[in-house]
């Protein structure tokens, strides 16, 4: 019984939490296209009909409104802008399946946030895949594309026949102390368009985006030259932090899983060159070295622009371990850059 009592408990709480996400809040005259081609700079061509073996592309229009004020986007903190991207399919008004995993939709060029209008890929042709999607919302995981191929699978459509597939764009919202708001609060963008699905395009389904995850991961990032501070690095007056020092760590720490350091140098930075982390009670964690240390390296014959963060454990007694790579960005993280342009 009280097993049974349990299951109910968390069934309700599933209904409950799905019922929440119902209750975002509108954009007022946005609306949401869909085409089989990519859109431009309208909506033209747009359909709500779809088959499994078509390409599949959405774009928002916002009424007298910039993306960025729209979704309330000043809130976010990260390097780079982004909205919250999902696509649920449905049968018979039904869920079926889970929402794509990845829903972090980079929106990479600042102009593109002041713009009243966002063109984004759904179930795109993978030789031209454009949109990004992560799991982490500062972009520091891997990143792949079209969220409709991350739910094709058997849970997503059981059988063969017409489904909705729901699309939704939403970001929370925070009010002017930082604290996150209700759900309700929280602006989005939502349609959706009939599919009709047939098994026998699994297969190029699955091929399709793996092929569009490989050239978004090969494009987005990538670098036209190496970034100023190589040519030009700052330096710095601590004799711990020289040059030959921080190159000895970084060869000591960095190199994992057939990740080879290039080259390096100091990212810019104002104030205090050594910050001290505490926790909660006070209690002194670390120091650590307030530039991020910038590194070009090789990593399965590509090659990446991304950074390592040097800092001191606390060992007590006023003193601290010695000088470490305490974080860093993921071998297949960095920008990527051509390795030619690595000199």
């Amino acid at each position: 019984m009280k097993k049974m009592m349990i299951m109910v408990s968390l069934f309700c709480l599933a209904i409950n939490a799905k019922s929440q996400y119902e209750t975002m809040s509108a954009i007022p005259g946005a609306k949401m296209y869909f085409s089989d081609k990519p859109f431009t700079t309208s909506h033209e061509g747009n359909k709500t009909s779809f088959k499994s073996s078509d390409f599949i592309y959405g774009r928002i229009e916002l009424d007298n409104q910039t993306l960025l004020d729209a979704f309330k986007m000043s809130s976010i903190k990260t390097k780079y802008y982004y909205l919250r991207f999902w696509v649920c399919s449905y049968k018979d008004g039904e869920q079926q399946g889970s929402k794509n995993s990845w829903e972090y939709l980079l929106i990479k060029n600042e102009d593109d946030v002041k713009k009243s209008y966002l063109n984004f890929d759904i179930l795109p042709n993978p030789a031209a895949a454009t949109s990004a999607l992560c799991g982490l919302e500062d972009f520091t995981s891997n990143i792949a594309g079209g969220p409709l191929y991350f739910i094709v699978s058997q849970s997503s459509f059981p059988e063969d026949g017409e489904y909705s597939i729901q699309v939704r764009l939403f970001l929370e919202s925070f009010d002017g102390w930082g604290k996150r708001q209700d759900l309700e609060k929280w602006p989005e963008v939502r349609d959706e368009f009939k599919f009709q699905f047939n098994a026998n395009d699994i297969q190029t389904l699955k091929k399709n985006g793996e092929a569009g995850n490989e050239l978004i991961r090969k494009n987005t990032f990538r670098l036209a030259k190496l970034p100023g501070y190589f040519s030009n690095p700052n330096k710095l007056t601590d004799p711990m932090l020289s040059n030959a020092n921080i190159g000895a760590v970084l060869k000591r720490d960095l190199p994992s899983g057939g990740m080879t350091l290039l080259k390096f140098a100091v990212g810019d930075y104002t104030g205090a060159l050594w910050q001290t982390e505490k926790n909660d009670l006070g209690i002194i964690l670390r120091r650590y070295v307030t530039p991020d240390i910038k590194i070009a390296y090789k990593f399965e014959g590509d090659c990446y622009v991304g950074y390592a963060r040097l800092w001191q454990e606390y060992v007590g007694g006023g003193k601290y371990g010695p000088l470490i790579v305490g974080s860093r960005s993921c071998n297949s993280c960095g920008d990527k850059i051509d390795c030619s342009l690595v000199k």
